[in-house]
């Protein structure tokens, strides 16, 4: 078959060609719309179920709504593990599935449970948004300084404009508000009037449930037109709910503003969000309360595109919606570490070709001969991302840097190598060039081959992979073992043909003193290995002890994922369970004015607590530190090689010499663990 295939291809070198070309430039296409991550999204199929009790302690969400739940909840299809956290007014239950099912399938499974589900005071369970851990793509604040919009206005901006305008945006699938002040109509009861007035708590809520609706009325017909009829009866001001009616005594009307205050104010705080900016000159800009948001990618969604597309719905916000004076100021977005890595794999790629085909040129001593091999490299990474955007597996930070060039050019190199010398050897009687390269490519066709296929082979043990492995490395194994077909298809049947039309009659082989001198060298050395075999069969065995001594000692070291510098750094401080709002925000602050005073330092954002919607399962007791840095160059020299070294060393210590306090640091992809 593998002759067979030679000599099509020869017999036929214009549809070769032609259908080489057609290749590069649908590889083309497609390398540019390929979707590129830093790095693959390992997180499980899961399903939240978030229950706010508010007011409730721990042990009672615990018992009368996280227990229920999870009864509810066992014996779901693909149900791996069920994990569960009970707060304080919080409870959280977390479904994991295995990797055969559908997220959505999933999730229709969840609602169908929910709905035999009873809990008290009407209480309604909902399930968290379907994004991934690593779907955090973007994280902005609100910046205003338009004095009519203070905190609580830019929070009801974030609620009822931004959310709105971001899940526009395909493929975002929600935003998480974090901050602010929740803006809420509150009646302070007097307890004294209530008694006087012969009332309890109940005969306060009813009338403002009763009296705060609209009611329809059908329609009239007035002539030629028909004209809705209906009753307005929701509050619009404070006035009308310090007006609706208790009830009447003696004929005098009790209102609400007879027992009770009425005011416009802020919600119950459940977490606080503040900003520092360190500037040019020095002077650190601290603003202790500000509105964060996140905006969320659904699972399995490009972020690229995502990204574009948030960027311009962020100018759109600023420019024409947004009232003046007030911005969107991003502080966090993927699409920085996405252009870096891909930056820095070009690069890395294109340096890789430059030096193949340098040495390629020294060894070979044949610049045409250099260059049909240097084309395996761009042939074999097309070829790659054809089928790795047919198959819709996105490319990554990992599967890209796994591509040696070495095992990629590897069979063409012998192919061509072995076409110069036979076309260098004039032996016998004279053959026709094309019949020349024929009989030198049927002479090593076989063991390029079988050694592509035993090194594709080594690959398959990483395709039974499952989980958070299978889901980290398949790519990889897809990108190598592809890349690897594609150049194994070069050599057999491009190369050739392209040696035909390049080489002429008239090629020599060039001996290269170099590749002699070592040649010598390693001749001379191999039977000096076999005369000593025993030696050297020690030694091997030496080397092999050694190496696993080393892999188990963890003299060298080992871990499961690369590091990833992303400019910044996530800092995480954890107190006392019992930590108060005032407590937990006055540590806060101070930390981050500390990680804010270093000059290496642009920007800290700090977040104590959770956000509203109950996504976050903690308290005031957890502090969060977003921490932007210089670029590394502008660091100062003791920092340089550690950028982590930059936080340990540094006064954070001296802030949490608290009892039960621990503090640590890691990257901002690495903040929030996969599920």
């Amino acid at each position: 078959m593998i002759r067979g295939l030679v000599d099509f291809s020869l017999n036929n070198r214009l549809l070769v060609v032609a259908l080489a070309i057609l290749l590069f430039a649908w590889g083309i296409v497609s390398f540019k719309s390929l979707p590129i991550e830093a790095y693959p999204d390992i997180a499980n199929n899961y399903v939240q179920i978030i229950t706010q009790w508010p007011g409730r302690a721990a042990e009672e969400v615990e018992q009368q709504v996280t227990i229920p739940v999870e009864i509810v909840m066992n014996g779901l299809p693909h149900l791996q593990h069920l994990r569960s956290t009970s707060l304080f007014g919080l409870s959280s239950v977390m479904l994991i599935f295995d990797d055969e099912s559908a997220n959505d399938w999933n999730r229709q499974k969840v609602l169908e449970r929910l709905a035999q589900l009873t809990l008290p005071q009407n209480l309604q369970p909902q399930i968290g948004t379907d994004y991934s851990p690593v779907g955090q793509i973007y994280w902005y604040t609100l910046a205003s300084t338009n004095p009519a919009y203070d905190l609580m206005e830019l929070k009801s901006l974030q609620d009822w404009v931004l959310e709105k305008q971001f899940k526009s945006v395909p493929n975002v699938v929600d935003v998480v508000s974090f901050g602010g002040l929740t803006k809420e109509y509150q009646v302070a009861i007097d307890p004294n009037k209530l008694v006087s007035y012969g009332l309890n708590i109940a005969q306060i809520e009813q009338p403002l449930a009763n009296n705060n609706v609209n009611a329809g009325g059908s329609f009239i017909e007035a002539g030629l037109q028909q004209i809705n009829v209906r009753s307005v009866g929701l509050f619009e001001n404070v006035q009308d709910i310090g007006k609706t009616v208790v009830k009447t005594q003696n004929g005098t009307p009790i209102r609400i503003s007879d027992v009770a205050s009425v005011m416009q104010g802020p919600r119950i705080r459940l977490g606080r969000i503040g900003k520092a900016i360190h500037r040019k000159d020095g002077k650190i800009v601290d603003d202790d309360d500000v509105v964060e948001g996140i905006v969320l990618l659904r699972k399995g969604a490009e972020a690229d595109a995502t990204l574009r597309a948030i960027h311009e719905k962020v100018d759109e916000l600023n420019h024409h919606i947004l009232p003046k004076g007030v911005q969107v100021v991003p502080f966090l977005d993927r699409s920085n570490l996405v252009h870096y890595t891909t930056r820095t794999v070009l690069h890395n790629l294109t340096e890789g070709i430059i030096l193949v085909v340098i040495i390629l040129f020294l060894f070979l001593g044949n610049a045409r001969g250099a260059l049909i091999v240097a084309l395996t490299i761009p042939f074999a990474l097309l070829f790659a991302a054809i089928c790795l955007n047919l198959s819709h597996i996105p490319a990554n930070l990992l599967s890209l840097g796994a591509l040696d060039f070495g095992m990629v050019v590897d069979g063409t190199v012998v192919i061509v190598e072995n076409i110069v010398r036979h076309l260098g050897h004039q032996g016998g009687q004279p053959k026709p060039l094309i019949e020349r390269i024929r009989d030198a490519t049927h002479e090593v066709q076989r063991p390029v081959f079988y050694a592509r296929g035993i090194i594709i082979t080594a690959y398959l043990p990483i395709f039974t992979l499952q989980s958070v492995e299978g889901r980290l490395f398949k790519p990889m194994a897809w990108t190598v073992a592809l890349a690897l077909l594609g150049a194994l298809v070069f050599s057999l049947v491009a190369a050739p043909v392209l040696a035909s039309l390049i080489f002429t009659n008239n090629t020599r082989e060039w001996r290269n003193p170099a590749l002699a001198w070592m040649t010598a060298r390693y001749r001379a050395t191999v039977r000096w290995a076999i005369r000593a075999r025993w030696i050297t069969v020690g030694f091997a065995v030496l080397c092999l002890a050694a190496t696993v001594w080393l892999a188990s000692s963890g003299l060298i070291g080992s871990e499961f994922l690369p590091h990833l510098d992303e400019g910044a750094i996530w800092a995480r401080g954890t107190l006392a369970p019992s930590t108060g709002p005032a407590e937990g925000t006055r540590l806060m602050n101070q930390a981050r004015i500390v990680l804010a005073a270093f000059p290496e330092v642009t920007q800290v954002v700090s977040q104590v607590g959770r956000p509203d919607d109950g996504t976050d399962t903690t308290g005031f007791f957890n502090t969060e530190y977003f921490v932007d840095l210089k670029p590394k160059e502008q660091w100062r020299p003791v920092f340089r090689q550690d950028k982590v070294e930059l936080i340990f060393r540094s006064r954070l210590p001296t802030t949490w010499k608290k009892p039960s306090a621990a503090s640590k640091a890691s990257w901002p992809s690495r903040s929030t663990a996969p599920i």
